[in-house]
C-alpha cells in the first residue's frame, strides 16, 4: 500500500466509530468536576467516545472538561482528557454523553485506530 492509500486509510479510519463487542467492552473511567463512574462506551472513535450512564450525571455540562482511563480490550489502561460535547436528555433525566479527546497520547490514538480497524474488520 503505498504513502497516499495509506494516509486515505488512516483519516477512514479517524472518522469511523463503532460499537464495541458486548463480551469485550471497552472501560471508561470518567473523573470530573464533582464525580467519578467506571463505565463502558458505547461507541469509540479515534476523536472520542460515547457512554451511557444508567444514573445519568447531575450537573455535568456540555464543555465540561473530564480526565479519563480508557482500557481497550487485551491493551494497558490509558490516560486521556477530553471535553463533553454532547448530551442526550438533562438533569437527572441525562443518560448517554459524548466525549471528545483534547489531549491524548499519539500511541494511545494509534490504539484506538487499531481497535476501530479490527472492529470494522
Amino acid at each position: 500500500m503505498g504513502w497516499l492509500a495509506r494516509k486515505a486509510e488512516r483519516e477512514r479510519l479517524r472518522s469511523a466509530r463503532v460499537e464495541p463487542l458486548r463480551l469485550a467492552p471497552v472501560e471508561v473511567q470518567i473523573m470530573g468536576r464533582a464525580s467519578l463512574d467506571v463505565l463502558r462506551a458505547r461507541n469509540v472513535s479515534s476523536t472520542g467516545l460515547g457512554v451511557f450512564v444508567p444514573h445519568g450525571f447531575v450537573g455535568i455540562d456540555l464543555a465540561d472538561a473530564v480526565q479519563l482511563v480508557v482500557t481497550l480490550p487485551g491493551h494497558r489502561p490509558f490516560l486521556a482528557r477530553g471535553v463533553i460535547r454532547h448530551v442526550t436528555g438533562s438533569g437527572a433525566d441525562a443518560r448517554h454523553f459524548g466525549v471528545e479527546f483534547t489531549d491524548i497520547a499519539d500511541r494511545d490514538r494509534d490504539a484506538i485506530l487499531k481497535y476501530v480497524a479490527a472492529r470494522l474488520g
